[in-house]
């Protein structure tokens, strides 16, 4: 994980967040996301992206792994901290859909807002 995603990751984790939530790191498994969560009986994948890139700057491994994921009915996201210059930070949840599009379903002025619409967003409660 880039150093900005672990910062990211650092700053979730103070959130105290409702579930088991925990940081994955693979070097045997291309494209599988950041962080798992489990929450109300339900499992989460989160991607973290740091970035102002287009398509959140996803690999083509992450895209095959969200989709996959998908097609089989797991449920996962990308969080984006989008970075600017401006002294707002914008949190972006997305998902990844074919035809291998990323599709924002939502924006956040601060990431425990972010996080807290996770589930709903996701169609988890």
């Amino acid at each position: 994980m880039k150093k900005s995603e672990s910062l990211l990751w650092q700053k979730i984790k103070k959130l105290n967040l409702k579930g088991q939530i925990f940081r994955i790191e693979s070097t045997t498994i291309n494209g599988i996301p950041d962080v798992y969560w489990l929450i109300n009986n339900k499992s989460i994948w989160i991607e973290l992206k740091s970035n102002n890139v287009k398509n959140f700057g996803l690999s083509k491994y992450q895209i095959n792994w969200h989709l996959t994921h998908y097609k089989n009915g797991g449920v996962s996201f990308i969080l984006r901290e989008a970075l600017s210059h401006r002294p707002s930070v914008d949190y972006q949840i997305a998902v990844v859909r074919e035809p291998r599009t990323v599709i924002e379903l939502a924006k956040f002025k601060n990431l425990k807002d972010a996080m807290n619409q996770v589930p709903r967003l996701t169609g988890l409660k």
